[in-house]
């Protein structure tokens, strides 16, 4: 039980957030190499870098939580 409280409290989080920063910095880094955008398409490449960024944070961190959970002990009878 305490292996799956630490999961969700520590673990999940934590890769979220690392994840999500790994993104943002790669993608940063990709804005500069494209063409001169507008003001408002540099907005909305903005905000949806960030909303990537959520989305890869949130599902690789999934992802990997998935796999660090304890299995159940299988009985056999």
């Amino acid at each position: 039980m305490l292996v799956k409280v630490i999961i969700v409290v520590v673990a999940f989080p934590l890769f979220s957030h690392l994840l999500f920063s790994i993104a943002r910095l790669l993608l940063g880094l990709l804005q500069p190499a494209l063409p001169p955008l507008s003001e408002m398409a540099s907005e909305v490449f903005r905000l949806g870098s960030v909303g990537a960024a959520f989305l890869v944070g949130v599902l690789g961190s999934f992802k990997i939580c998935r796999r660090l959970w304890p299995a159940p002990a299988i009985k056999t009878t």
